[in-house]
């Protein structure tokens, strides 16, 4: 746009000149504080600069070939943490990174006085579809009625049902010919086998899971993870929960999760900390009650240069198909029962043999007895044979002299207690009016929800606003849009609004 006003700012007698801090060329420059779509995110100088679209500037150039996306506005993104060092031949940099704004994403860019290219200082979330970070969260899927896993943001063409929202899936993108298709933000958590533990495996971590949040971190479009939770808050003056029934103080914890589904998780309701691969082949966990449980779907191989120490108070227990013990040096094997008896018990024949002389010292007794013996005197008293422990909660080992034998995932050994492993916190439907209830984990078996789902009646009525009992709040006739704020509930038809965005326009 070509600058047609007159200079307001200039000296007198030169008002008839452009004022070069707000054009440049005769073309107007842009000066502020504006709304921008992201065109394109490529760089040939590899520096983060990108094209953006300044919402109501009209159109610059065809977003379909790649010249024509560059006649777009050109910005920079600013970082919240960053910096340099020159030294003498070299530069040591340091700072945050990231992927930028996919094309489409609304951000906020700024145009300072004394530059022709923006700075883009923050991303603006799609109205009612902040659910998908800092991970998916946890929920009925739309595919599958009955069954609760990860789920996707729904599209803002589609109204949901029951709260009803798409299984994150990667199938689902992989499939369609996007050039995002790579960039899938999923957690892999059904092939770790904690598909339906509300602790290790589903997550109710989101920006919408209550207002305010309490939930912090980030993820990545591939699906990695980090993500710190303050908890639940319950329904009261200064929070809104989906649920208004919502128990205070779950999902207190911190996440680190790859997209595969491999993490490292520290859980303060339960009291544990879980490290886990990505096929839940191998797992530790560590309880606050004091029990460390490992299991390897393979082998666990230790190795130190000097001693290997290992003191147990109680009970030291081991069975396996075979056991094997060599000592290479000059001070041999020595075993000692301090106070109570040594017994030795074989199913098949015991051997004992010495390379030099063999010795059987006793202070009392010493009794042989067999089928036939030179010397044979009263009977021989047996060897006593070790307890076995049956374990029901196991699906391989059922029997064994070991009081605890984790097991691959899902492991019915987890001692989990309290409500972490009772409920599971839901998040707000892009329809604020409908009801949202958490889910029980008790009516969960496998991967589906047994229990019966409410009616669509039931689901679809009116909530009731929490802050109600609030003095002269029920008298208060200001529509809800206005008294929550912009982005708070949607438009009163649930209509789409302009780019298929639902919610206030």
């Amino acid at each position: 746009m070509r600058y047609l006003g007159s200079n307001e700012t200039a000296t007198d007698g030169i008002d008839e000149k452009a004022d070069k801090t707000r054009m440049a060329g005769g073309i107007r420059k842009l000066q502020g504080l504006y709304i921008a779509k992201v065109i394109d995110i490529t760089d040939d100088r590899y520096e983060g600069f990108m094209n953006v679209e300044i919402l109501g500037e009209g159109y610059k150039g065809d977003v379909d070939s790649l010249e024509g996306r560059k006649e777009y506005a050109r910005v920079r993104r600013s970082s919240p943490y960053g910096g340099s060092i020159q030294f003498e031949g070299f530069t040591n940099t340091y700072g945050f990174c990231s992927h930028p704004p996919n094309p489409g994403s609304q951000v906020l860019v700024a145009f300072a006085i004394n530059s022709d290219v923006g700075i883009c200082i923050g991303v603006l979330p799609d109205v009612t579809r902040n659910a998908s970070y800092p991970t998916q969260p946890a929920a009925r899927t739309d595919t599958e009625p009955n069954s609760v896993g990860p789920t996707y943001d729904p599209s803002p063409n589609n109204k949901t049902v029951n709260n009803l929202r798409p299984r994150a899936n990667p199938d689902r993108i992989r499939r369609e010919n996007s050039d995002f298709k790579d960039q899938v933000n999923n957690c892999e958590i059904g092939e770790t086998g904690t598909g339906i533990d509300s602790i290790r495996g589903l997550s109710s971590s989101s920006a919408r899971r209550e207002s305010p949040t309490q939930v912090f971190g980030f993820n990545t479009p591939g699906g990695h993870q980090f993500v710190m939770d303050d908890g639940t808050k319950a329904t009261g003056d200064r929070c809104i929960n989906p649920d208004p029934d919502r128990q205070e103080g779950l999902s207190k914890l911190v996440r680190l999760r790859s997209a595969g589904g491999a993490q490292f998780l520290i859980h303060d309701g339960p009291g544990m900390i879980y490290i886990s691969d990505q096929a839940g082949s191998t797992w530790i966990q560590m309880s606050s009650d004091g029990k460390i449980d490992i299991y390897a779907g393979n082998d666990i191989s230790m190795h130190t240069e000097a001693n290997f120490n290992l003191h147990c108070k109680d009970n030291f227990n081991v069975e396996a198909d075979a056991i094997n013990f060599k000592a290479r040096g000059t001070d041999g094997i020595k075993i000692e029962s301090s106070t109570g008896e040594f017994n030795l018990h074989a199913n098949k024949d015991i051997k004992l043999t010495s390379d030099l002389n063999g010795h059987i010292k006793a202070s009392g007794f010493v009794r042989v007895t067999a089928a036939m013996i030179d010397l044979n005197g009263p009977e021989a008293t047996a060897a006593d044979k070790t307890t076995a422990n049956n374990h029901t909660l196991n699906k391989t080992v059922k029997e064994s002299i070991v009081g605890r034998v984790p097991e691959k995932e899902p492991w019915g050994g987890h001692s989990d207690s309290g409500p972490d492993a009772k409920i599971l916190p839901q998040v707000a439907d892009p329809n604020p009016t409908q009801v949202v209830k958490d889910i029980q984990m008790d009516d969960l078996t496998q991967d589906a929800c047994t229990g019966e789902l409410p009616s669509g009646e039931d689901l679809l009525k009116d909530v009731t606003n929490p802050r109600g009992d609030r003095p002269n709040d029920a008298d208060d006739q200001t529509p809800l849009d206005q008294r929550f704020g912009q982005g708070r509930v949607a438009n009163s038809n649930n209509e789409l609004g302009p780019n298929g965005r639902q919610g206030p326009r």
